[in-house]
């Protein structure tokens, strides 16, 4: 199967899944160090990571449908 989206989409869907992995590991550090908060509660960074990575595979399905 040949994709045919734009470079622009998958960069930004890339991106996407770098911060979704970049806040789920925050959360993980957060929650077993012992700290309690640093600006979200480390269970708000494990939702924030699983919002991305849903945000990337809604806008990799829509490119590959209009193309």
């Amino acid at each position: 199967m040949h994709s045919t989206e734009e470079p622009d989409v998958k960069n930004l869907c890339w991106t996407l899944i770098g911060l979704a992995g970049l806040a789920f590991g925050m959360g993980t550090v957060l929650s077993f160090a012992g700290h309690k908060e640093l600006l979200l509660w480390p269970e708000g960074y494990w939702r924030g990571s699983i919002g991305l990575l849903l945000f990337a595979i809604a806008l990799r399905l829509m490119s590959e449908q209009r193309g």
